[in-house]
């Protein structure tokens, strides 16, 4: 490697971990384990037992522990905890995020196209929307496998069909935390703007700071002084979003981007020193939304697990297929030849 291109990669990976640490450990972490706590009871139940709280909690720091794997592995993944959107709401492909390109590569080449680097514009919507599809496979799956545990007759094969559904339901918790980090760095208002450490060479009228202030916000003044009751008290009522769900994401990443100005202005009045409370009031209803948010994107994840296409090797056939004994082969399309 030439080395104006390693220096240039070296400095694009400082620049893009700057943006990777929303909330922290501690952060991410409340926002798994409470909305978990807050998951309604027609969800499966081992999705509230303590073992799955524990293990959201945790898995939802696994994107931030990703990071530092090596230049591949990097390279594709830091870019997902941020979307950099302009101050007119756009990003740096010229798309608003309620019209954004079908896929992630159509979006890299529009921005590319745009004259910017992909690298540096961030891809949150297609990674919430990536790790949503996945849940909704993992509880699709979960479903079919429950209910043929029930109907199995041969020994064997109903023990399979439990192995796999314990299988199922490890793997479900582990990408149940992925998205929980991704719609934790969605509450962020610095993980959805060019203003995402400071106010940066921009147009600057109202005097905001120009220091890095990324990580203590987002990092040291959460850990100091939120607590998970604090989240708690700042999670919404349940609200189902029965639009795209690019569409829902859109609109919930819309949100937290308006508080990106109010953020800069608190900061400047003192707001994020010494434990203000101003401070504490702001950062608790970012990380609670951050939590309600799951909890919600999880409720419809669970709906929506019911039409997702279940079995190998044909694709399309649904939960409600099953149920109805319209498969002609169920252990084929399950366990496989």
């Amino acid at each position: 490697m030439k080395f104006k291109t390693l220096v240039t990669t070296m400095i694009m990976g400082s620049l893009i971990a700057t943006q990777a640490l929303a909330w922290g450990d501690h952060g991410h972490r409340m926002i798994g384990e409470e909305a978990m706590r807050a998951l309604p009871s027609h969800l499966p139940a081992f999705l509230r037992s303590p073992l799955a709280i524990a293990s959201v909690g945790e898995f939802s720091r696994e994107p931030d522990r990703w990071r530092n794997s090596g230049k591949v592995h990097d390279s594709d993944r830091n870019a997902a905890h941020f979307v950099d959107l302009t101050d007119e709401g756009k990003t740096f492909s010229g798309h608003t995020l309620d019209n954004l390109p079908g896929t992630r590569f159509d979006f890299d080449a529009a921005t590319r196209a745009a004259g910017s680097d992909p690298w540096k514009s961030g891809y949150l919507p297609y990674a919430l929307i990536d790790a949503y599809q996945q849940v909704v496979k993992d509880m699709a799956q979960w479903r079919v496998l429950s209910l043929m545990e029930t109907r199995e007759t041969d020994k064997a094969k109903k023990a399979w069909y439990r192995a796999d559904r314990l299988r199922r339901e490890q793997l479900m918790l582990r990408d149940i935390g992925v998205l929980s980090h991704y719609v934790g760095d969605a509450t962020n208002p610095m993980h959805l703007s060019i203003h995402y450490n400071g106010w940066g060479d921009y147009p600057n009228p109202k005097g905001y700071t120009t220091e890095k202030v990324h990580g203590p916000i987002e990092g040291d003044f959460v850990s100091k002084t939120l607590t998970p009751a604090d989240v708690r008290a700042n999670m919404d009522t349940p609200a189902s979003c029965t639009a795209r769900i690019d569409v829902c994401f859109a609109d919930r990443l819309m949100k937290s981007w308006n508080n990106i100005e109010p953020m800069y202005a608190l900061e400047k009045e003192g707001g994020f020193k010494d434990n203000d409370p101003r401070g504490k009031a702001f950062l608790a209803k970012a990380v609670g939304k951050g939590a309600a948010d799951l909890r919600d994107v999880l409720t419809d994840a669970w709906r929506d697990s019911k039409t997702m296409g279940v079995g190998y090797p044909v694709e399309g056939t649904t939960y409600d297929d099953f149920v109805g004994n319209k498969v002609d082969n169920p252990w084929k399309h399950l366990h496989g030849e």
